[in-house]
Order: C-alpha cells, then sequence, then structure tokens
C-alpha cells in the first residue's frame, strides 16, 4: 500500500520551518477515468524503480503485480505531491493529507472483467 508521507512537510512552509495550528482548510479535487490499467502499472512501477534502491517485490509489494494490480495504489505513486511540491511550492499553504478514493457507485475494473456477480477484491485505498 502506497501511504503519502505527511511527516515530509510537516512545519514546512515555502522552505521555512512554521507552527501547525489550526488553519482553514481547502481540498483540490482531479477525478481520473483510467482507460488502460497496463499503462498506469507500467508508470508507477517505472517512478518506484527510478531510485535504484527498490526491487521488483518491493514494487508487487507496493502496488501489486501487473497481473493484478493495486490501481489506487499506482495513482498514488503517480500523483503524490512530495517531489512536486518540493520543486514548487503553493505560497503560504503546507500539504495536510492526500488519498486517493474510488468513486462509490462505479464498478471496479474487475467486476466489468468478471461480471457484476464477482466480487471486486479489496484495495487498500489510503
Amino acid at each position: 500500500m502506497y501511504v503519502f508521507d505527511r511527516e515530509t512537510f510537516a512545519g514546512v512552509r515555502d522552505g521555512i520551518q512554521a507552527g501547525l495550528s489550526p488553519q482553514p482548510e481547502f481540498r483540490v479535487t482531479l477525478t481520473f477515468v483510467l482507460h488502460d490499467e497496463v499503462a498506469l502499472w507500467s508508470a508507477a512501477r517505472t517512478r518506484l524503480l527510478a531510485g535504484g534502491e527498490t526491487t521488483d517485490e518491493m514494487v508487487h509489494e507496493t502496488i501489486g503485480p501487473p497481473d493484478a494490480p493495486s490501481l489506487a495504489d499506482c495513482l498514488a505513486v503517480m500523483c503524490d505531491p512530495s517531489a512536486f511540491l518540493r520543486t514548487i511550492p503553493v505560497p503560504g499553504c503546507e500539504p495536510d493529507d492526500f488519498w486517493i478514493d474510488l468513486i462509490p457507485g462505479l464498478p471496479d475494473t474487475v467486476t466489468i472483467e468478471r461480471g457484476v456477480d464477482a466480487k471486486p477484491r479489496p484495495r487498500a485505498l489510503r
């Protein structure tokens, strides 16, 4: 399961340390429609292996194997704001949380592939 590392950002604002206190919070939503599981999994695998310290076994533990990918975790790898916000911070703001949700009421890909009576496998979303 892929988890956002909030400690990376805790108390950091525009490159300086700042105390955390109750402040207004805003949610920015970006919705994706999945067209190609293989492309998503392959891109997430490439990103995980880019540092040179991750093995294929670690990749499979994080995003699942290619024949049974954890799509939420693949999206989390690709959309984690860590690298982006280090290079392009949002002035006056610090990230507080990051998660991936499967939109309720829509079939997941396992249900689509196996038929509506199939039980989808559980997926880690946070």
